[in-house]
């Protein structure tokens, strides 16, 4: 048995949560790439995020039944297409938004949590499409004038999206696990929903929807030569749950295990799977 950690990473409202409740019951269900060898120790974590899912909403961020059953999640799981019945022993701490978001604006991540990623043998990275707590980039007229009106504690003071993102990669970079010399730590950054953009915007792929909205982090990770990345654009549902009302009730009255995709740049083309375990076994197995 081979034994690999991923760590979650993003900041608050990127959708790391949610995922994880979806992933838990497409590999309970055997519905991928990634089987459950066997029932894990403790799933109420990830099985009161999948209520809230049933019932056509999202886990809350300040759901205080979450907060106290907030664990790592462990699973020994199987690939289904390979020719053994090795299992691979995948352990994935669910860390809080804040404490990412915190770790960039301090530059300090407490001991239990580094420890954590130092353990890690990969990363999802998690970036949100339309969330409230995305950060634009000022430019200098704009942040000067709000510099006037409110001093340090402006809007201008707050770390654009981009550059969070950059510096989780800094992270990253310096605590994965090392792999053999001949391979790299894998990062699958994954954009969540997916299901927000216009049709013509999301035929463009994930890698093109970051290098137009964000530049600088587009080109941070395709410049590191450290990890080994790879884009998803992911949703977890198929559609929206929060202003759409006709698709959040045939989303109730339907199958779970039915609904969401994942998107990824293939070789010269776009690969659309509704497989959600694809970024998770990409790290694991490739």
């Amino acid at each position: 048995m081979t034994s690999q950690a991923v760590v979650l990473v993003g900041g608050p409202d990127s959708g790391k949560t949610n995922y994880l409740g979806r992933l838990w019951a497409a590999v309970n269900a055997g519905k991928g790439r990634l089987r459950a060898a066997r029932a894990p120790g403790d799933i109420e974590y990830v099985e009161e995020i999948l209520s809230h899912l049933l019932q056509g909403g999202f886990a809350p961020r300040s759901d205080k039944n979450l907060e106290t059953r907030r664990t790592n999640f462990s699973v020994s799981l199987t690939l289904a297409d390979s020719a053994t019945s090795e299992e691979i022993e995948l352990t994935v701490p669910d860390v809080l938004g804040e404490l990412w978001k915190n770790a960039v604006e301090t530059l300090e991540i407490r001991e239990h949590w580094m420890s954590k990623l130092q353990a890690s043998t990969g990363a999802l990275l998690f970036v949100r499409i339309h969330s409230d707590q995305n950060v634009a980039p000022m430019d200098w007229v704009t942040a000067q004038r709000i510099l006037e009106l409110h001093g340090d504690e402006g809007d201008a003071a707050k770390i654009p999206t981009q550059v969070f993102l950059c510096e989780l990669v800094r992270f990253l970079e310096h605590t994965l696990i090392k792999p053999p010399p001949s391979q790299r730590p894998r990062v699958a950054v994954v954009v969540t929903a997916w299901d927000l953009l216009d049709a013509d915007t999301s035929a463009g792929g994930p890698g093109e929807y970051l290098r137009k909205q964000y530049p600088l982090f587009a080109g941070r990770i395709l410049d590191t030569e450290r990890l080994e990345v790879r884009v998803f654009g992911v949703s977890i549902v198929g559609g929206d749950l929060t202003d759409d009302e006709a698709f959040r009730q045939s989303f109730v009255d339907g199958d779970l295990l039915k609904s969401g995709y994942v998107v990824s740049d293939g070789q010269g083309n776009r690969e659309r799977s509704d497989d959600i375990t694809l970024p998770v076994a990409w790290l694991v197995a490739g």
